[in-house]
């Protein structure tokens, strides 16, 4: 379809591209073989493109580490999906919208994306196959209990492509044309499937998944969202229950082919931006060893449905020569808008995506296998390794504030599920004191919310500065170790040491006098906080007793030399947390909430010990 054809409507009358590309396929030529005993003595076993039965394979390693179970008994994470594809409508009375091709050159590149996505399930209802009835007994029956079955511990997709038929006016919901219809204005029932009914059907769904989301690529698509609301909004956190809608349009706009002719503008941008996303190094899984490029790993890479949509909007940022304005920009949204819903569904980026994302140097090796086992933070037995996963892998995440963060919501931070510990600024030097830190400490014991102090470095004698904080800090078992800040960066010495630079042994020296005494006071080892440069030309290798905290906010830096792991790794200074006003520094703990309970209650330096020992 050409880029000035709109799918399911004939107020334009635009020719059809030439088809390029691939056929149509018929159920029964991209039915792997297999289905469902519920479904095998019903007219629908064509229908699965797609069946992988229960207990015959594990879980995509992605998908199980970001939909952790909570117990021994939870089962294996299931992934359904949900494609109706409508090209044909020989009842349309315009000759141009009796085949959309576009529609036609989408289906096979869905049905393979689908199957590079892993789902366990893949359900496919093309053309005359794509009745009411059919579509019906999907998600009344089969799919509904199906997920209910699984107890949250599924990932549900549905998507449409196909045309479009407009409300009765420009504020009521339309409808999915099936290949039955006549026309826009086709009166019977049976010819199209409401988008109210659809949203109705989704949401039930939704409220037994994990994760559901509905990719709607037709004309009129924004009739789906009954209602306006802020709750379960957030797009790109996918380690909680979400649920959305994606559409191509607004309840009152069309929708488009995409200008090659190969496919929609919907679908071929969705596909092209999950691509995209195996060139973010923050998505991937990242092993450094100090020196050169970090290596991807295979097959680790995920991008976020906000992300995705993002993609897609931006690429939707041309004019379109049929109507000379842009292209109409998606509208998302929840389907089961509840305030538990506060994440959203992933998507896997390809292993071919990575490959091509990393062949920088043609010399070089792009992407690693991933034929080895992880700490969290290093590969085990190998601690020169570090390693660093998406963040949302990791189970246990934090942030550190000071006075300048200004009251916190304490009850928005503790109820967000983003942050389960906290560390407050207590002190500078040998006379510096952050005002906030004793509110803070006071508010995050209220809050149960594991909570510790750290200390600014300078070139202040060590014996004044562990004075400041043994008279901030008090000595409770109940706080994390201290964190000692070494705020070491290569170009320019900070303005901390503008006494001391000059000599690093120095700082050294200060440094291990000070962590030698707080270890002894307090009776945790303390953790070192600093970038690669801070563990280049201070730690040196020497403070491998200690845990470190790492700064590294771009993820493409060459790590740090060494073999001492993070214990946790800041990895940005943008953080947007509840309670929080304005950007946060937030960080991930390497391990697990029993490794965290070990550090909290000794200081001694987990990651390193697990890295030694996991061979």
């Amino acid at each position: 379809m050409s880029a000035s054809r709109p799918i399911g409507a004939q107020r334009l009358l635009l020719a059809l591209a030439t088809f390029i590309g691939g056929t149509l396929l018929s159920l029964s030529a991209s039915n792997a073989g297999d289905c469902p005993s519920e479904v095998q003595n019903t007219p629908y076993c064509d229908a699965f493109v797609v069946y992988k039965k229960p207990g015959t394979s594990k879980p995509d390693w992605r998908i199980e580490q970001l939909i952790p179970k909570r117990s021994d008994d939870d089962l294996d994470v299931r992934s359904f999906a949900f494609l109706v594809s409508v090209s044909d409508y020989p009842a349309f009375p315009e000759e141009k919208d009796k085949v959309l091709q576009s529609v036609k050159a989408d289906l096979p590149r869905i049905e393979a994306f689908l199957k590079e996505q892993a789902f366990d399930e893949v359900i496919v209802l093309d053309n005359e196959h794509a009745t009411k009835d059919a579509i019906n007994y999907f998600l009344e029956q089969y799919l509904l209990t199906q997920v209910n079955d699984y107890k949250r511990r599924s990932r549900f997709l549905f998507m449409y492509d196909g045309h479009g038929i407009p409300g009765a006016d420009d504020r009521s919901p339309g409808a999915l044309a099936l290949s039955a219809a006549t026309g826009e204005a086709d009166p019977v029932p049976a010819h199209s499937y409401g988008l109210d009914d659809l949203e109705s059907r989704l949401r039930k769904i939704a409220h037994l998944t994990f994760h559901s989301v509905a990719l709607l690529g037709s004309c009129y698509s924004g009739g789906v969202f009954p209602i306006n609301t802020s709750l379960g909004d957030n797009t790109s956190f996918p380690l909680s229950p979400g649920a959305h809608a994606v559409t191509a349009t607004k309840i009152d706009e069309l929708a488009w082919g995409a200008p090659d002719g190969k496919g929609t503008m919907f679908f071929e941008n969705l596909l092209a931006a999950i691509d995209r996303g195996a060139s973010d190094l923050n998505s991937s899984q990242v092993v450094a060893a100090g020196s050169g490029q970090p290596q991807r790993v295979a097959g680790s890479s995920i991008v976020r449905l906000g992300r995705a949509v993002q993609e897609m909007d931006e690429s939707l940022e041309i004019i379109n020569p049929a109507t000379n304005q842009y292209y109409p920009q998606l509208r998302t949204g929840p389907i089961a808008p509840e305030e538990n819903y506060g994440g959203a569904f992933f998507f896997l980026v390809p292993l071919a995506s990575e490959r091509q994302a990393g062949s920088q140097d043609p010399n070089a090796v792009p992407v690693i296998p991933r034929d080895f086992k992880t700490t969290g933070s290093a590969v085990s037995g190998r601690p020169d390794l570090k390693v660093f996963s998406p963040p949302e892998t990791y189970s246990v995440r934090g942030v550190d504030v000071s006075r300048f963060a200004g009251d916190l919501a304490f009850d928005a931070i503790s109820g967000s599920g983003l942050v389960k510990f906290m560390y407050a600024k207590a002190t500078q030097g040998a006379e510096g004191r952050d005002a906030k830190f004793q509110q803070y400490q006071q508010a995050a014991r209220e809050k149960e919310l594991s909570f510790g102090g750290y200390h600014v470095l300078d070139c202040s004698p060590p014996e004044a500065q562990f004075n400041n904080i043994v008279a901030a800090v008090p000595r409770d078992k109940n706080l994390l170790p201290i964190a000692v800040d070494l705020e070491w960066y290569r170009g320019g010495p900070h303005s901390l040491f503008a006494d001391c630079a000059d000599n690093p042994e120095t700082v050294r020296s200060i440094l291990g006098q000070l962590v030698s005494e707080l270890k002894a006071y307090y009776g945790k080892r303390p953790i070192i906080y600093t970038s690669r440069f801070g563990v280049a030309d201070i730690l040196k290798g020497d403070f491998n007793d200690f845990g470190l905290w790492y700064a590294d906010f771009r993820k493409t830096t060459p790590g740090y030399t060494g073999d001492n792991p993070w214990t946790f790794w800041q990895m940005t200074d943008r953080g947007r947390i509840p309670g929080i006003t304005g950007d946060v520094d937030y960080n991930v703990f390497f391990g697990s909430k029993e490794q965290f309970a070990a550090f909290a209650e000794t200081g001694e330096n987990i990651a390193r010990d697990a890295a030694i020992s996991m061979k």
